[in-house]
């Protein structure tokens, strides 16, 4: 029995944080019964703008956030089909939505017209900016409310002549939001079985962005600054080209434990006992910082990677080459663990889609699943929900 067997779950939601939450959820045991309009989720045509498809047959964008959901069509505007939502929410433990608040309650759907109607239901939402002050109402993908307001795309540049910032993240933050609001919504599950009453959730997107980015944003009240030039950085802690145009990256935080042994793996062995290199405290110093970071990248281009990368791992330190988005999908780390799911369409494409990365001892890992038409479900829940 999956943990939350039993559970029926109301999205009404677009795009990507909010379908991710009751992606999740759905992966525990959740019953998630996705309301669309008539146009449906944008997301389903979203595919294209990455070079995927966004067919009836093929959707793996839309299919990696609403697998394993049921699909209705219901076009709230006529008196109808607002009913059917309302008998929907009487037999509902969660609503979920990322609509905004003003529309929400245009529609008497917001919390204060339903936390009396239906005293047990949890009502969870995903915002842009928050239920206060003046962005209350703007609206934020995860692109603009946390990665362009809240810093990330501007302190992440590469600091340097004409340079520029980052091309924008895509749907990361968004999942991100998604994750703790599925997480949050578990929480008030737990505490309704103690008290027997619902509650009122909400996720932000900035609000994620300040907790997110709470690490490197709260140095800069004492003069920390952002962005960061590549020799400004610590010398075991920055990207390094070997031989053959791989990048390796370490992160070393025990500077003084690790320094002698990576010396060692990279060929260094002459300045282990340099004064100006072998202590974190001499490379606060900006000179011996760079210098020494220049010395290194002589080191690692002496070497190919295969050579440097197993010196530096039987060390015990922190490794990793530098990897591709494209190599995720063939990674046998993701797959051996069940973190991406292979899936086979009817026309015969065979891809691998990620999954919630939640593993339980009560649950196998969830599969990729193909998402349900608009409306699929429509005749079987107004049959089972009397709509």
């Amino acid at each position: 029995m999956k943990p939350l067997e039993g559970i029926t779950i109301v999205e009404l939601s677009t795009y990507i944080a909010a379908p991710s939450c009751g992606r999740i959820l759905s992966s525990q045991g959740a019953r998630v019964i996705k309301v669309e309009s008539p146009h449906g989720d944008v997301e389903r045509r979203f595919g294209p703008t990455l070079f995927c498809p966004a067919t009836d047959e093929e959707n793996p964008i839309y299919d990696t956030l609403n697998g394993g959901k049921d699909s209705i069509m219901l076009d709230l505007k006529k008196t109808e089909d607002m009913k059917r939502f309302h008998r929907l929410l009487t037999k509902a433990d969660v609503f979920v939505t990322n609509n905004r608040p003003q529309a929400l309650k245009k529609m008497g759907l917001d919390y204060e017209s339903l936390k009396e109607c239906y005293p047990k239901l949890i009502y969870s939402i995903l915002l842009g900016y928050g239920e206060k002050g003046p962005k209350t109402n703007y609206p934020g993908f995860d692109a603009i409310a946390m990665f362009a307001t809240g810093g990330f795309i501007q302190d992440m540049m590469v600091d340097s002549e004409n340079s520029y910032p980052i091309y924008l993240p895509m749907g990361f933050g968004d999942l991100i939001c998604g994750t703790i609001l599925a997480g949050a919504i578990g929480t008030s599950l737990f505490r309704r079985e103690k008290c027997g009453k619902g509650d009122y959730v909400s996720v932000s997107l900035y609000g994620a962005a300040m907790w997110l980015f709470s690490i490197m944003s709260t140095g800069t009240q004492f003069g920390y600054q952002w962005p960061r030039k590549r020799y400004q950085g610590g010398p075991m802690g920055v990207p390094y080209k070997t031989k053959d145009g791989r990048w390796i990256l370490p992160v070393v935080n025990e500077y003084e434990r690790y320094w002698s042994a990576f010396c060692h793996a990279v060929g260094a062995e002459e300045i282990i006992e340099d004064p100006r290199y072998c202590t974190k405290q001499a490379t606060f110093d900006p000179k011996n910082r760079e210098a020494c970071i220049r010395y290194f990248e002589k080191c690692f281009a002496r070497l190919n990677a295969d050579e440097v990368l197993p010196k530096l791992i039987e060390s015990d330190i922190i490794v990793s080459e530098l990897g591709h988005f494209k190599d995720n999908h063939t990674s046998v780390q993701a797959l051996v663990n069940g973190f991406m799911s292979p899936i086979t369409y009817p026309n015969g494409d065979q891809i691998t889609l990620a999954v919630p990365p939640i593993k339980m001892g009560c649950m196998d890992m969830p599969v990729a699943e193909r998402a349900h038409a608009i409306g699929e479900d429509n005749e079987k829940i107004f049959k089972e929900f009397d709509i």
